[in-house]
């Protein structure tokens, strides 16, 4: 068709030649477009997924074949090299997916959405060959931490942050350790975002980070100093008139280190129920029964008896104040009181479940004689005296030294292994019957100390002497409910009952000899109301004639 125009043959020539590329691409262009047009609503020419062709496919059959290939990735072999270790794992397991939409929009959109002339040459070419596109991959890095976590097994070692260790004589750093683990960031950055091949096994190579702790060994160091500061020397308490001087290093097993989070400063505190324990051990006034509210029996049922009113340590908040004035440098502290009324001891007393014995016990004595009215004397100084819940009760606390003063006559006692006489002489019977009430009603004994010489009227190997100060007997009540000791006598014998809410009992199972003289153990079996059976043995020594030996210590044990 060169020839209609009126030039030269020439010209003509150039002229066909320029216009023949446009021709071309004219002729490429119509083509494409008829070829586009009957293709419709479907996936471009020679176009292939992963490997898969889905050229012609509609949409719904493309969305088919890309959730084809994401079913067929989880398998995939997927190795990480981290310096020296090397784990092997599965695309599935490490949360790695194929992500089905944007795959499809990616392949949904091919020859469609290029500007011209890209479609047409685009389309020439995928006459000679196909168009290859990847899936698009998503990672759930939850899944992924966890995947690494399992695979770095024992080899992953977090970080040590500092803290304190309390000694009895101060607070030490225990100093932080760096851990090292599998960098997340690393293995993010190094996963692929697309995949070539579903199927084909992918390895990785990623860094082992180094974990610092999150707070330095200064940071702690500077609590550990300010600990010891504030817990050598001496704390005076004020507690109404009295002053009671502290130790300040029996509030170091207090001391604790806060962690307030991420950008807020360590801070030193002590745990306030620790204080309060220091403040029940050391000050006197901090009693388990203020009012001192005594029980009598009434028909045969205990009734609390009032006492008086009494002005105690400590207020709720004076744990607390004792933290803040140590924590401020503070070496003295008055602490708030609180009245304690008589009626409130009895309403407490009324929950404390004393209703019936569970415990009890009677010797015998001759009538008559001198030590009776000592007897008498401590049975009516302990009459009704209760044992509050978790109190331990003390003879010779309570009672005090037997003195004339108080009524106290002379009478026989064991004076260096020799029968003699002294004021109080007797009172050991008491103990003798209190100490096997206690025994049979289950309770604890942690104090008590038999006879030098066995005397017959005592059941042998399970009694108990006195001598104020040093030879006492106590009595532990580790029960939830109070315990109430109620002495009677006659003229001839004493018995001892021990009110209550049944909890636990004792008898006795064996004993190891039963001659007159020498060691003694006593098994005791307890028995507790759901069950439980625990032994206990109790000892005894009595003196043989052949035993005897010169002494340069005195004890006079009341017989």
């Amino acid at each position: 068709m060169c020839h209609i125009f009126p030039v030269s043959t020439p010209r003509k020539v150039l002229l066909c030649l320029l216009a023949a590329p446009l021709i071309v691409v004219g002729l490429v262009a119509g083509v494409w477009a008829v070829d586009t047009w009957a293709a419709g609503d479907t996936v471009a020419r020679n176009v292939a997924l992963a490997g898969v062709p889905v050229g012609g496919m509609d949409r719904d059959e493309l969305r088919t074949a890309v959730e084809q290939l994401a079913a067929e990735l989880p398998p995939t072999a997927l190795t990480i090299d981290a310096a020296e270790l090397h784990r092997e794992t599965t695309f599935g397991a490490a949360g790695l997916t194929v992500d089905v939409d944007a795959t499809v929009e990616e392949v949904w959109d091919v020859g469609r959405r290029d500007p011209l002339p890209t479609p047409p040459l685009r389309w020439l070419a995928s006459m000679f060959t196909d168009r290859e596109y990847p899936v698009i991959l998503s990672v759930d890095v939850a899944v992924l931490g966890e995947t690494i976590g399992v695979l770095e097994g024992e080899e992953r070692v977090p970080a040590t942050e500092p803290t304190v260790q309390i000694n009895p004589g101060d607070v030490v750093l225990v100093p932080g350790r760096p851990g090292r683990e599998i960098s997340m960031n690393s293995v993010v950055q190094s996963l692929p975002l697309t995949l070539d091949r579903v199927g084909e096994p992918v390895a990785v190579d990623v860094e082992r980070a180094t974990l610092l702790p999150v707070r330095t060994d200064q940071e702690v160091q500077a609590i550990v100093d300010q600990a010891n500061a504030i817990t050598q020397g001496e704390v005076t308490l004020v507690v109404g008139d009295e002053r009671v001087t502290v130790d300040a290093s029996e509030f170091r097993p207090a001391v604790v280190v806060a962690d307030d989070g991420p950008g807020a400063p360590l801070r030193l505190t002590l745990d306030s129920a620790l204080v309060a324990n220091v403040l029940a051990d050391e000050v006197p006034t901090n009693r388990s029964n203020p009012t001192g509210v005594r029980f009598t029996v009434d028909s045969g049922l205990p009734v609390p008896v009032p006492g008086s009113d009494a002005v105690v340590c400590c207020a709720p908040e004076a744990p607390d104040l004792i933290v803040q004035a140590l924590l401020a440098g503070q070496r003295e502290v008055t602490l708030p009181t609180t009245t304690v009324t008589a009626a409130q001891g009895v309403e407490w007393a009324n929950t404390l479940g004393v209703r019936e014995v569970v415990g009890e016990f009677t010797t015998n004595h001759p009538a008559g004689q001198p030590r009776v009215k000592n007897i008498h004397l401590i049975a009516d100084a302990l009459r009704g005296v209760l044992i509050p819940p978790g109190a331990t009760f003390s003879v010779n606390d309570t009672v005090g030294e037997r003195t004339r003063a108080k009524g106290y006559v002379d009478a026989p006692v064991i004076y260096d292994g020799e029968f003699k006489e002294d004021v109080g002489g007797g009172v050991s019977q008491f103990a003798t019957t209190l100490f096997n009430a206690a025994f049979f009603g289950g309770l604890e004994i942690p104090d008590y100390m038999s006879h030098t010489k066995y005397i017959s009227r005592y059941p042998y190997g399970r009694e108990a002497t006195l001598a104020y100060p040093g030879v006492d007997l106590k009595i532990t009540n580790t029960t939830p409910y109070g315990v109430v000791i109620w002495p009677t006598y006659t003229d001839s014998s004493i018995t001892v009952k021990l009110y209550s809410t049944p909890f636990v009992s004792g008898r006795q199972v064996s004993q190891s000899q039963t001659t007159g003289c020498g060691s003694v153990a006593t098994e005791r079996q307890r028995t507790w109301l759901d069950g439980r059976v625990e032994n206990d043995t109790f000892s005894a020594y009595y003196e043989c004639e052949k035993d005897k030996k010169p002494t340069t210590t005195t004890t006079t044990q009341p017989r």
